[in-house]
């Protein structure tokens, strides 16, 4: 899924998409390969989220990602903040699935969580793109 460091894959959630989902919070999410640092052996992924509440302001978290399975990876974020899967999908998109403990990001507002077992946040599906954010 990440062959190299410029593979990215995104969303931006359209009007339509959002007014149709009115629970969901996040309006864009991006996932773009760290460099690696140190001597971690795991893939290191950037989170890139707008959520709704926010208008504006880019969350962002780091992912530390390992196998999990033949086609999925397990990252937990830094900081506790619990994790995600990325599994392969259709056409060369990957499908971002919130943990059962929640996704957390901080930003200059405070905290926000999104969680697996309540509103329309748990799972995205992101396209390729070359515009790693």
């Amino acid at each position: 899924m990440f062959p190299t460091r410029a593979t990215c894959y995104a969303r931006d959630y359209s009007a339509a998409h959002l007014a149709d989902h009115p629970a969901q919070r996040v309006t864009s999410i991006a996932l773009t390969p760290a460099d690696g640092t140190g001597t971690d052996p795991r893939l290191q992924l950037w989170v890139t989220l707008t959520v709704k509440d926010w208008p504006g302001e880019h969350l962002l978290a780091l992912g530390y990602c390992e196998n999990n399975g033949a086609d999925t990876l397990y990252c937990g974020m830094e900081g506790d903040a619990s994790g995600f899967t990325v599994t392969p999908a259709k056409g060369g998109a990957v499908l971002v699935s919130v943990s059962s403990l929640g996704m957390g990001f901080e930003g200059e507002r405070g905290f926000v969580t999104l969680e697996r077992t309540r509103g329309d946040d748990r799972q995205f599906l992101l396209q390729p793109t070359r515009d790693c954010r």
